[in-house]
């Protein structure tokens, strides 16, 4: 058979079908926001903002009580724009269209899928919601789906019960894999559970392995007997004192003494302490801390509360769910943070990059079903005979909802 000169069409739909294939994670996440950015093209650094659905208190009786529309916004910016670069020769480009994609093309598109994936996975650090021990690999399915587990947390949050997930490292999914996997498929579906990374349905979650979960570094939390200073406070930030020489970093879970959690729609209590995720690594200053957090807390009254009553003076501080008299065991530890979530916490967003003139050919192919976009440029060195081929992908990423989104720490 004759080779085929491969032309640049070619390797961008050959691109896009690659890449399609690959993403794991951020294939199993909101996409509707794609054609948000559409008006007028897109840029990186664009941001749309994006609506949270508005909370009611309600009333008991037949008077009349006006309740304020308090809307929610949480911004989603095309943040990165990835891409693979490489000299290909005339030589190359006459290949095959198979020997291309397994010689040049699957290598490029893979690395360019895990940028993305990792982009995704990083989501976690926004996620508040926490269950697991730092630096200790769960052995059984019960953290996701037994009592005082994810599935509990997003059942109390009232997350829906469709599109649910679970995103584990590899060390995750061995360790649970290994005493649970017959409950999860029929025996001839086992052996494709393994080749595909996949480990299937159980407990309403479908459950995939994924190289890229994020790894967070706990802070180094020192010999701390951390306490809130002052009761009552609400908001984005809470004043501590007790540390010392400790260190909160960014991704850092907290809780506090008495300070549960509430069901968003009946505002009852979760029976389970309510979790902050740290949005800036912080230190102590002379043992005391003010701990920037999110959500921020809001107490009974409010449409939007999200706890059952505010802190009390010298009410203790968790960290991870630990006590301050065992911070030893969690203090500095990497811990792979997988995440049990539905597909609504989070969004990804990738759109158009122009084409531009000058260029020896520039092809642009789109995936309106994966909400997958790709760019391949090509222009020609005659000094060597070489094609310098970039490829390119524009994205944002971004939390939604909170609440729909626990992570398991590992």
């Amino acid at each position: 058979m004759p080779n085929t000169l491969l032309t640049n069409q070619v390797i961008t739909y050959e691109s896009l079908d690659v890449l399609e294939n690959t993403l794991n994670m951020t294939n199993r996440i909101n996409r509707e926001y794609n054609d948000s950015f559409r008006f007028g093209g897109a840029v990186l650094g664009q941001t749309l903002n994006i609506r949270k659905p508005p909370r009611f208190i309600g009333r008991l009786g037949q008077a009349t009580q006006v309740e304020g529309i308090a809307e929610q916004y949480v911004p989603l910016t095309l943040a990165f724009q990835r891409g693979v670069d490489t000299q290909v020769s005339s030589q190359d480009l006459s290949l095959r269209i198979d020997d291309y994609r397994d010689r040049i093309l699957k290598p490029k598109i893979a690395r360019l899928a895990n940028l993305v994936d990792q982009d995704v996975c990083s989501l976690v650090l926004g996620v508040n919601n926490c269950v697991g021990t730092p630096g200790t690999v769960p052995t059984s399915t019960a953290v996701v789906i037994g009592s005082n587990s994810a599935a509990t947390k997003l059942d109390n949050l009232a997350a829906p019960s469709e599109d649910r997930y679970v995103s584990m490292n590899p060390a995750t999914q061995g360790s649970i894999a290994s005493s649970t996997l017959a409950s999860f498929n029929p025996t001839d579906a086992i052996a494709k559970s393994y080749r595909k990374g996949t480990l299937g349905m159980l407990g309403g979650f479908e459950w995939a392995m994924d190289q890229n979960v994020y790894v967070h570094t706990v802070g180094a939390l020192g010999a701390s007997t951390p306490e809130v200073l002052n009761g009552s406070q609400s908001g984005a930030s809470i004043i501590t004192d007790g540390w010392s020489s400790g260190t909160l970093n960014a991704g850092d879970v907290v809780q506090f003494e008495g300070v549960y959690a509430v069901n968003p729609q009946s505002y009852q209590s979760t029976g389970q302490l309510m979790d902050f995720v740290v949005t800036a690594t912080t230190s102590d200053a002379a043992g005391t801390m003010t701990i920037p957090i999110s959500p921020a807390m809001v107490g009974p009254g409010s449409q939007l509360q999200n706890v059952t009553a505010l802190p009390a003076d010298n009410a203790d501080v968790f960290v991870f769910g630990v006590a301050a008299a065992s911070f030893s065991t969690i203090t500095g530890k990497s811990t792979p943070q997988n995440l049990a979530y539905q597909k609504n916490f989070g969004t990804l967003a990738m759109v158009d990059l122009p084409l531009p003139g000058g260029t020896d050919k520039a092809y642009r192919a789109s995936s309106k079903k994966a909400g997958i976009s790709i760019r391949v440029i090509r222009d020609y060195i005659v000094t060597t005979d070489q094609w310098i081929e970039r490829i390119d992908v524009l994205y944002g990423v971004t939390v939604m909802r909170q609440e729909l989104a626990c992570r398991i720490a590992a």
